[in-house]
């Protein structure tokens, strides 16, 4: 059972099963972002479906752990905390399939947009990944400040090329009103992802002081 956590499970087994429910549900963060990055590297818009079913799994999970919460697993104190934690998970995963539609409205990408958009959705991938080695270090009495610092150096580089796609967007010219505007919210909610993915960061790093 978990080190730095075991002084105040209640049973054992819903907080263990809970736990696993929270590491399937970044799994499938890590499954929609990375069939993100790759339907913009490829110019693939029909794998929005995909991404689509992985939330709909996604949100399936959010509720089951909602219910096994409230059904008394953990202290009374720390379930808001753990709650919360899935709704940002979830909203990343909401993101991502945001992203998946604006997407999917763009007849075509300019191709220097398209290879910094590649980045950001490559970076997002990242930091899924890092957020997933966060939450299973709950599981030791390990020091999470590493990995949530490498979280928020990929959020400012992200930052940067939001600032660089932003300038190109601004000299490449469009078809329509609609087409413009589709393109921008394809790109500030493919930004967003990674702001959403630091505020689930700092959830696990706030998690991680309260449960020793």
């Amino acid at each position: 059972m978990f080190k730095g956590i075991k002084k105040i499970l209640v049973g054992g087994e819903k907080e263990g099963e809970i736990l696993e429910l929270f590491k399937e549900h970044i799994e499938k963060l890590s499954e929609a972002s990375e069939t993100l990055r790759i339907a913009i590297e490829s110019d693939d818009a029909s794998l929005n479906y995909e991404i689509c079913e992985l939330e709909r799994t996604g949100d399936i999970i959010r509720r089951e752990i909602a219910l096994r919460l409230y059904e008394g697993a953990f202290l009374p104190g720390i379930r808001g905390s753990f709650y919360r934690l899935a709704e940002l998970i979830d909203e990343c995963l909401d993101m991502v399939e945001d992203t998946s539609v604006y997407f999917s409205l763009i007849p075509g990408i300019n191709p220097e947009i398209r290879d910094l958009c590649v980045r950001v959705a490559e970076i997002n991938c990242k930091m899924v990944d890092y957020l997933y080695e966060a939450f299973s270090s709950l599981e030791t009495d390990a020091d999470l400040s590493d990995k949530t610092i490498r979280i928020r150096a990929k959020e400012q580089e992200v930052d940067g090329l939001k600032h660089q796609i932003n300038k190109k967007m601004a000299k490449v010219p469009v078809n329509s009103f609609w087409e413009g505007i589709n393109l921008t919210n394809f790109v500030n909610s493919l930004v967003g992802i990674s702001d959403r993915i630091e505020d689930a960061a700092d959830m696990i790093q706030i998690l991680n002081v309260s449960l020793r």
